[in-house]
């Protein structure tokens, strides 16, 4: 019935005003413009709005949501896939830029030991959350030109998948470099556990979960510098000389956690041996993983005291030094309160005179040593050195005065603060 005499359908007459927002050239421009002007809009709104997607995303995801399992790092590296993803809809010449940083963040979480399905999950709520929100800056500003979003939307979620897509591929081929069973899934609880995370609960279920002692004897070295880095085809966790040794990377370093059972922290010294490029810090022993943060702060105080390149120093062999660091306000003060006369004075006299304390302490006492060293008389050095007691009111045969003034001389170098001079 409704064919005509040819056999051929009717076809409808087209309307003679195609409305807005139907499939057309002037449509695709009007989404790209569209999108464009609400991805300027979210730009500035960035770090606000990363914080709101990783407030959703850790209600969403179980690992996220774990304190335990978080990888270092994610509010950084969420505020830096936003901003990569929003500058590609700016500016067109940046488009690749999200797709480079999703490579990079899937070989970054397969090396952390972060799972696939659980670095999907992220991406996916973030695409949900950066649509949701473009949509509503769209109808926020500019509400007549809402229907262009339509348009838009496969633009969005073509970028989504692309990302998606690339985080799939770094992080499989990066997992397939790395060796099997080899701790890496220990790493991201270690981490959490050097950061100082202490829920006795939840840090028992980790030891119970890994086959980690709870209680025994544990140390932390911390180890910096080009030559710490360690290749992510090495296995995180060996046993050396009876230490079992779990290496995490960190965001400026490398951490070493050693179960050492019997052994000693030289024994752990000798295990990590120095090398040009690489300079760390080893804490004293703790007795439990929940006292794991605790020890990475002593090891940062290890190799915040005097470590140099190619030196790695044992904080029981750097005490003096870590009470100057760990409260360098009050190392400062008392530093003014001993040599305050001699920061005060001149500074030519000054420098001479701290320089042949130093000299004099090297060299265990001895001024005819000292003088050597400063390349003058022993007389020379001793009148400084009397020089100085007269200032300071210390007296260098006094043993309790040796330590005020060594100890006072060490605080201006470590804390990095000027003298009162």
């Amino acid at each position: 019935m409704n064919q005509r005499h040819t056999g051929e359908p009717v076809r409808p007459a087209r309307p003679a005003h195609r409305p807005p927002g139907l499939p057309g050239e002037p449509a695709k421009e009007g989404a790209a413009r569209v999108l464009r002007h609400a991805a300027e809009l979210l730009h500035p709104r960035i770090p606000a709005f990363a914080e709101s997607a990783l407030t959703e995303l850790r209600g969403a995801s179980s690992y996220y949501g774990n304190p335990l399992l978080e990888p270092p790092g994610l509010r950084e590296s969420a505020h830096t896939a936003l901003e990569c993803f929003a500058g590609g809809m700016v500016e067109p010449s940046r488009t690749s830029e999200s797709g480079e940083y999703a490579w990079h963040l899937g070989g970054k979480r397969a090396e952390e030991g972060v799972p696939l399905q659980a670095v999907l999950h992220a991406y996916r709520v973030g695409g949900a959350e950066i649509w949701d929100t473009l949509v509503g800056l769209v109808m926020r500003d500019c509400p007549e030109q809402g229907h262009l979003m339509a348009f838009a939307a496969n633009d969005v979620w073509g970028r989504v998948d692309r990302d998606t897509a690339l985080v799939i591929e770094a992080h499989r081929r990066a997992a397939g470099r790395l060796p099997e069973d080899d701790g890496r899934k220990q790493l991201p609880l270690l981490k959490i556990l050097l950061r100082g995370y202490t829920e006795a609960t939840r840090v028992s279920a980790i030891a119970v979960a890994f086959g980690l002692p709870l209680h025994a004897r544990y140390a932390v070295a911390l180890l910096r510098g080009g030559a710490a880095e360690r290749p992510v085809t090495e296995p995180s966790r060996e046993v050396r000389d009876g230490m079992a040794l779990h290496w995490c990377p960190q965001e400026d370093g490398l951490a070493v956690v050693a179960l050492l059972g019997d052994r000693s922290v030289d024994d752990l010294a000798s295990a990590i041996p120095a090398s040009p490029g690489r300079r760390g810090g080893i804490s004293t022993v703790v007795s439990g993983l929940m006292e794991l943060g605790h020890a990475r702060e002593l090891a940062e105080l290890a190799l915040s005291s005097g470590s140099a390149d190619g030196e790695v120093v044992r904080l029981a062999d750097r005490l003096p030094g870590a009470f100057i660091l760990a409260r360098p306000d009050l190392a400062q003060e008392f530093a003014v309160q001993v040599l305050g006369p001699v920061l005060e004075g001149d500074p030519v006299e000054r420098d001479q005179l701290l320089a042949t304390l130093a000299a004099w302490l090297d060299c265990q006492g001895s001024t005819e040593e000292a003088g050597k060293r400063l390349y003058c008389h022993r007389n020379t050095a001793l009148n400084r050195l009397r020089r100085l007691e007269r200032l300071t009111g210390r007296l260098l045969a006094r043993p309790r005065d040796v330590v005020d003034l060594a100890f006072a001389l060490e605080s201006p170098r470590l804390t990095g603060r000027p003298s009162r001079g």
